[in-house]
């Protein structure tokens, strides 16, 4: 299960399409809607986020980190129920390169042709054209433009800025991939150990005491270990799940210390911890009457992908408010996240059953158990 998977429990069980055992659903898809309602700002020229300039809050990168700390806890618990590396790889690729391919796709033949500002010939012929199929395919490097394309926006030239989270989510799985195989379940201080790793190297390189390379991996280097430090958190919260007690009391403590971190540097390694922390919490104790059902919570990868593209698409058109571009693009995005899950997506998770080995059933055991046996591992 990634940050956009299939629906699960609080404990990472996978349940049936079409109803929603817990709030994760809801979070993530409500989180992908505040990613496109926080770029209606810069993608404007009217700021760098929706709130700063009044409370010093980021919320893009804000709800980024929740989806990142959601994954990290969800994916571990993949993992954790099934820990081979092909079946594990088949699943992850296929939630997410099938949306994936079909979004570049329409890019490069539907928008871009009607938006560029070449020729249509000029513009096929363009390698940039082809490139931004096959690299973003590859996930690394990504490849943000198209020839011609919005060449007169505020941010110019991008048709996607929202792929370069793809990168870290890729890492996160092969992260979960090689301390899985060192035996993290069973030794999960280990995964307490990457993180704090990274959480040191995140604060050390952002309060330039030591120098990192700009560039990591086709990723800017601090976003992409503040991310991959946040999704540790998030997998040591699913192996701790049996001594971390999710409270509302727990979150207000978290929020008090944004507050109090409010303007410092430092706010950015607290929320290392307190973001994901929130996010779990919202996600395990939201009220059952808020709980959307899976059908509409999946399109939550969708409306990620196609949010960023809408809104370009809606500056071009004379959109030049932050409001307008939400208004505009928010309801598109739905929508076609909407049909990229039911068209797209979910047909393609059908091809699970042909790629993956049937797991034969394990001999039960017919001693009877001394203890009950948990059945969420």
């Amino acid at each position: 299960m990634t940050i956009w998977g299939r629906s699960r429990t609080s404990d990472g069980t996978e349940i049936s399409a079409g109803r929603a055992k817990d709030g994760f659903g809801t979070l993530r898809l409500t989180a992908a809607f505040l990613v496109i309602v926080d770029h209606c700002a810069p993608l404007t020229g009217s700021g760098g986020s929706v709130l700063p300039t009044r409370f010093g809050v980021d919320l893009g990168a804000v709800t980024v980190a929740a989806f990142m700390a959601l994954s990290g806890y969800q994916v571990m618990g993949s993992w954790q129920r099934d820990p081979h590396v092909w079946r594990f790889a088949v699943r992850r690729l296929l939630r997410i390169m099938p949306g994936l391919a079909f979004l570049l796709l329409a890019s490069v033949l539907v928008l871009g042709p009607v938006m560029t500002t070449l020729s249509t010939s000029e513009y096929f012929a363009h390698p940039s054209t082809w490139t931004y199929l096959t690299n973003n395919l590859r996930v690394f490097p990504m490849q943000y433009s198209l020839p011609g394309v919005f060449p007169g926006n505020p941010v110019p030239n991008a048709v996607n800025g929202s792929l370069w989270s793809l990168p870290v989510e890729l890492l996160g799985y092969a992260m979960v991939v090689v301390l899985g195989l060192i035996g993290v379940v069973r030794r999960r201080f280990v995964v307490l150990l990457v993180a704090l790793v990274l959480a040191a190297i995140f604060q050390r390189a952002l309060t330039r005491q030591v120098k990192l390379p700009r560039i990591t991996l086709e990723v800017l280097t601090l976003p992409l270990v503040q991310y991959l430090a946040i999704y540790c958190v998030g997998m040591a919260a699913y192996l701790y799940r049996d001594r971390i007690r999710f409270s509302w009391w727990g979150v207000a403590a978290c929020v008090g210390v944004e507050i109090v971190m409010h303007g410092s540097a430092m706010v950015e390694i607290t929320r290392i911890l307190t973001i994901p922390y929130i996010a779990l919490t919202v996600g395990t104790l939201m009220p059952r009457r808020l709980w959307l059902p899976s059908s509409i919570t999946m399109a939550s990868y969708g409306v990620y992908l196609y949010g960023f593209p809408t809104q370009q698409f809606s500056v071009y058109i004379g959109a030049s408010q932050a409001w307008q571009v939400a208004l505009i693009s928010l309801p598109i995005a739905g929508v076609l996240g909407f049909l990229s899950w039911h068209l797209i997506e979910k047909q393609a998770l059908k091809l699970r059953s042909a790629l993956l080995p049937r797991r034969q059933p394990a001999e039960p055991d017919r001693k009877p158990a001394r203890e009950p046996v948990d059945a969420t591992t």
